[in-house]
Parts: structure tokens; C-alpha cells; sequence
């Protein structure tokens, strides 16, 4: 049985000569499949300079009982650090030089070794800004000038997840501009007349809607049904929804259950098998 002082706290050190970003994405993701763990301390040690600076780090990792998690891209830092960490029995996780000497032998191409260079401003970053703007711009039928510039069309009615979806894909460089379906507003002309714009339809179940609505009611304070949340307008919205989809000739996604992640996955790998 492992020692109570193991069980009562988890200590984790991110250490890396940048700012840390990489790691502390792993380990979240790891975290989160231990979800009973409640008392973890994340300390990080950003922007080593020096071995020295590497090494005192790692005494107090020894005083605190830590697990230490590097994304350290200078090697003598790493060398440095694991054959400490051997010799004093520390649980050492190197993320970054494995998979960098995997990379170099098996395509003999020479790593750079320059400390956060994931963050460079670099086209793709500012690629991913622009899209950024453009969708929050474009969102929820705020506006439509332009709207052909958009790399896809997200519509559907209320609470089908159009702006998290939205967002979601900006991030990763699509401008996307998304429109919500009501039978009592129509679809600008702009749209219809733009027969090479990407269209994406977003559906559910009138349950599954009508439940995510009755909590977003409760949320606004509001109690009893409402026209937004009853089943005889959702049915009613959802038929106008499927009519536009056809219109459009959109492809049409089931949200329901389904992740954003999930959703986003396909709807980009269409606009990049879509590119080819």
C-alpha cells in the first residue's frame, strides 16, 4: 500500500526554459482522468537560464515529494536533469527530447532547439487572429457583409451549439460565421446567392433542445414554460431548420451528446478533403 503522504497530495513541478505552456497542457489533460484527486498543487518554473538554477529546483522538488514535468528543449539542460533526477530518485517526465531524437532519426532533419518556438508570431498565428475576429464578428447573424469570406456557414436553431462551435474552429485558423434559424426571420439573399460557400446544419432531438432550454430558462431566472422552451415551437422550428438546410444544400450534423470537439472534427475535415 503506498504511504498516506502520497495519497493526501499531489505535488507536481513544471519546469521548462520557456514559459511552461506545453506541459501544463499535458498535464491537465492527465488530471483529468483522475477526478477524485482533489488537493494538487501545480507549481511551474518558467525560463531556466541556468543548470544551477535547474538543479536547486529540483532539490526542493526531493523536499516536497514532487513529480517533475519538463518541456526543456536545451539538451545540456536535460541531460543535466535527468541524471540528477536518476541519482536522486525523482519522478522525472521529460515531454520534449524523446520525441525530438525520435523525429531527428527517423527524418534526419536537424531540430532548431530554440526555446518557445511554438509561440513564435508567425503567419499561422496571425492567420488564426484574423479568424478569431471574423468569427465573433460573424456570430449569431450579427452582420453579413462579407459573409462569403467566411470558410463555412454554421446555421441551426437555438442551443444547437453554434457560436461554442464557432469559436472553437477560429481558433484553429476557419473564419466562421454562423446564423440562428427562426421561421419568423428569413436567410439574407447574400447567402442563397453564394452557391460555393460551405454550409453546415446543426440539429438535435426536439427533447434534447427542449431540455437544454428549460435549464437556460431556470438560468435566467425564469420559471414555468415558455414559447422558447415549448415542444410545439421547437417542433415548429426544427421543420423550418431542415427546409433551409435543404435550401442551402448544407451538410447537416446531429449534435446531440456529441462534444465540440467531436462536431468540429468533421465539419474540418470536409473543408480540408474539401481543399485537396
Amino acid at each position: 500500500m503506498l504511504n498516506s503522504k502520497y495519497n493526501d497530495k499531489l505535488t507536481i513541478f513544471v519546469i521548462s526554459d520557456s514559459i511552461g505552456e506545453t506541459a501544463q497542457r499535458m498535464i491537465h489533460a492527465t488530471l483529468s482522468q483522475f477526478p477524485d484527486l482533489h488537493h494538487i498543487a501545480i507549481e511551474k518554473f518558467a525560463f531556466i537560464k541556468s543548470e544551477e538554477e535547474l538543479i536547486g529546483i529540483l532539490d526542493r522538488a526531493i523536499a516536497k515529494s514532487a513529480i517533475v514535468v519538463t518541456t526543456l528543449v536545451n539538451p545540456d539542460f536535460n541531460k543535466v536533469g535527468s541524471a540528477y533526477a536518476q541519482e536522486k530518485d525523482i519522478a522525472y517526465i521529460d515531454y520534449m527530447s524523446g520525441l525530438i531524437e525520435f523525429i531527428q532519426n527517423r527524418t534526419h532533419s536537424e531540430p532548431i532547439l530554440e526555446s518557445g518556438a511554438l509561440r513564435k508570431l508567425d503567419e499561422q498565428y496571425f492567420k488564426r487572429i484574423e479568424a478569431i475576429e471574423y468569427s465573433v464578428k460573424y456570430d449569431d447573424g450579427k452582420h453579413f457583409t462579407d459573409i462569403g469570406e467566411a470558410d463555412a456557414l454554421i446555421i441551426g436553431v437555438s442551443r444547437t451549439s453554434k457560436t461554442p462551435l464557432s469559436m472553437y474552429l477560429a481558433n484553429k485558423g476557419y473564419k466562421i460565421a454562423n446564423i440562428p434559424l427562426v421561421p419568423e426571420v428569413d436567410i439574407p439573399d447574400e447567402v442563397y446567392k453564394n452557391k460555393k460557400m460551405k454550409v453546415f446544419g446543426l440539429t438535435a432531438s426536439p427533447n434534447y433542445i427542449m431540455n437544454i432550454r428549460s435549464e437556460r430558462v431556470k438560468v435566467l431566472g425564469l420559471s414555468g414554460p415558455t414559447n422558447y422552451n415549448s415542444m410545439e415551437r421547437i417542433k415548429e422550428e426544427l421543420a423550418h431548420a431542415e427546409e433551409v438546410f435543404h435550401k442551402l444544400n448544407a451538410n447537416v450534423i446531429n449534435t446531440e451528446y456529441k462534444s465540440i470537439e467531436e462536431s468540429a472534427f468533421y465539419i474540418e475535415k470536409f473543408l480540408i478533403d474539401e481543399s485537396i
